[in-house]
């Protein structure tokens, strides 16, 4: 399947990046409901709100609005990898391999077990870094302006492997 038409499954954490940098409005832009919310993964963001990351309800309002998608529950070849993968990974995690793996998708992932099981399972991902660059070359936002996003996701915790976006274009 195209990148154009895959739906991207994106786990907690590069969810969690935008919306703490208070830009999931970016993700609406360029993906729309081509962004798939997992239901373990909506389980770790409720779990995030409850411990007081407040912020993090605009992923439950995009899901809600329908500007994301529900991924829906697990069929029965996704929950049998995702019993296997849940040896080594989060349930969020998990359950995005195990949905992109089955149905030819894209998982959103900066967690390097997830990214080596991709690469192990052939499944495609990107990650936080991969998004703002695609933001950049679809024109959405100036590679300035992402350098400046990152630097917010930095503050909010983001351990990122870059320091700018605009020296990778």
């Amino acid at each position: 399947m195209p990148e154009g038409e895959a739906s991207y499954y994106f786990d907690t954490v590069t969810l969690c990046n935008f919306a703490l940098a208070n830009r999931l409005d970016l993700l609406i832009a360029r993906y729309g409901t081509r962004v798939q919310i997992t239901p373990a993964v909506l389980g770790e963001v409720l779990d995030g709100v409850a411990v007081g990351y407040s912020a993090l309800q605009e992923i439950e309002k995009a899901v809600t609005t329908d500007a994301f998608a529900q991924a829906g529950m697990l069929r029965e070849r996704e929950r049998e990898i995702f019993r296997d993968l849940l040896r080594t990974l989060s349930p969020g995690e998990a359950s995005c391999i195990a949905c992109a793996q089955n149905r030819g998708d894209i998982v959103v992932t900066d967690d390097r077990a997830a990214r080596d099981c991709c690469r192990e399972r052939e499944v495609r991902f990107t990650g936080t870094i991969g998004v703002l660059k695609a933001c950049c070359r679809d024109e959405i936002i100036e590679p300035s302006e992402a350098d400046t996003i990152l630097q917010a996701m930095i503050d909010a915790g983001y351990f990122s492997p870059v320091r700018n976006i605009s020296g990778l274009l």
